[in-house]
């Protein structure tokens, strides 16, 4: 079975559609594990309408208890690990609240999972921005400086055991600009480089948001685009 994990904070706009995605799949044994980050909009009543809509799907709903930390990204992570808890699957499909799925998802990632025996599974993606569709061309084997490119968060779905392992050495409370798809993709490229299996297939539309975590790093005249390139070398280096 395949675990999804969902991470939201404030994505009322967008959860309809992220639950309904994964609610269509074609394959049907997966369950849902939401996790909400002390959301101040309507996104937990969005949640439970739906949880009373589609009792067959196996849904486990998880409020953040305590106080949150400054930094996003380590919210982020302490989410994932205490939603791993909960999990049960054998596989763990990463999905942001405001991303969702194609249909066939699952059902793809099965059949490569069972033919080939890969721990972890990269999968290409559409872009949604401005309400326009974008194909992403890059090629994931490509490596340029000293790092990997990769697929965003959503495209992500790792072996559980393998999982736990990577975020017990990429959870560092610093280095505030490197969210978490950068810090795993560092230590898999490093670590489990055999076992990583690059989907042609088009498996996730990732929104682009205008006012996503990203943009205010992607010019390079800002204080902020170079902080994260020092951040990102000195990250490489520790994991």
């Amino acid at each position: 079975m395949i675990s999804i994990l969902i991470t939201n904070f404030n994505k009322a706009n967008y959860l309809k559609k992220t639950l309904e995605s994964c609610r269509d799949q074609l394959e049907k044994n997966f369950e849902i594990i939401f996790f909400d980050d002390h959301s101040t909009d309507n996104s937990l009543k969005i949640v439970n309408e739906f949880i009373k809509k589609n009792k067959k799907i196996k849904f486990n709903l998880i409020k953040r208890k305590g106080k949150k930390y400054l930094n996003n990204n380590y919210n982020q992570m302490t989410a994932i690990i205490h939603s791993l808890k909960y999990s049960s699957g054998k596989y763990i499909s990463l999905l942001d609240a405001d991303d969702f799925f194609v249909k066939s998802k699952l059902k793809t990632l099965k059949i490569e999972i069972d033919k080939n025996q890969k721990k972890i599974l990269y999968n290409s993606y559409y872009t949604l921005k401005n309400k326009k569709y974008y194909i992403n061309k890059r090629h994931f084997l490509i490596r340029k400086l000293i790092w990997p490119i990769f697929p965003p968060t959503s495209c992500l779905t790792v072996e559980k055991k393998i999982f736990q392992k990577a975020l017990k050495k990429i959870s560092y409370k610093n280095f505030s600009s490197c969210w978490l798809d950068f810090r795993l993709a560092i230590y898999f490229s490093k670590y489990h480089k055999n076992e990583i299996s690059y989907l042609k297939e088009k498996l996730t539309i990732y929104r682009k948001n205008e006012n996503g975590n990203d943009n205010i790093y992607n010019n390079f005249l800002s204080i902020y685009y170079w902080k994260r390139k020092f951040e990102a070398v000195v990250l490489n280096i520790k994991i």
